[in-house]
């Protein structure tokens, strides 16, 4: 299994970074999350292992959800 190169790196390494995003960002991506979840819904998965360290952000600044070791 393979996957493109995410150049952004973690979202853990923003968190760390910046202590606290300014609340639109918060939103955007809370709302990436949320919307990522869904369509593994669609496709009967179930994402087990949500933590930052497993969020990628890409260089249009856009999630990656990454490991899916614990999904069902």
């Amino acid at each position: 299994m393979s996957f493109e190169y995410v150049q952004g790196g973690e979202i853990f390494r923003l968190i760390r970074k910046e202590t606290m995003f300014p609340n639109d960002v918060a939103l955007f991506y809370v709302t990436e999350i949320v919307s990522a979840l869904e369509y593994l819904h669609t496709l009967k998965i179930a994402y087990r292992d949500l933590k930052p360290e497993n969020l990628l952000v890409a260089a249009d600044g856009h999630l990656r959800i990454t490991d899916f070791g614990f999904a069902k």
